[in-house]
């Protein structure tokens, strides 16, 4: 279970913590790439900013704001290894077609299958176009 499983929650565990770092707040203009549509940190931003928010305790960690603002900001995701349509309208949802990039994740996954899914994925032209290639030039300045 190590590749589809361990490897991803350690890297979500360590780009958490240098979220909670203080890190951003250093560097803001410091991006990061996380691979297989963000290890799941997506779908978990909501709970990781409010979980016990009835409790009126400030958080333990230097970060100056809300974790979400700095996967947000900071962070893009890749379409590596998790072809799943819904998957990355969710990860649209949550970070933006903006901050999504396409990847295949060879040699561990194929890239034939990845071009086909991604080819044919139900997102628009322009959204297709932005993760295809136009946010990797921009974020690359190629």
């Amino acid at each position: 279970m190590g590749p589809t499983w361990a490897f991803a929650q350690e890297t979500a565990v360590h780009a958490l913590r240098l979220m909670g770092s203080g890190l951003f707040d250093e560097h803001p203009n410091l991006r990061i790439i996380l691979g297989h549509m963000g290890e799941g940190l997506p779908y978990m931003m909501w709970r990781i900013d409010h979980r016990n928010a009835w409790v009126k305790v400030p958080p333990k960690y230097p970060a100056k704001r809300r974790i979400a603002d700095y996967f947000n900001e900071n962070f893009y995701i890749t379409t590596s290894g998790n072809f799943r349509t819904q998957t990355l309208i969710d990860a649209m949802l949550e970070i933006g077609a903006d901050r999504i990039l396409f990847s295949t994740d060879w040699p561990f996954e194929n890239i034939d299958h990845a071009a086909d899914w991604f080819d044919t994925t139900t997102i628009s032209e322009a959204d297709r176009a932005k993760i295809g290639r136009t946010n990797a030039k921009l974020l690359f300045g190629i």
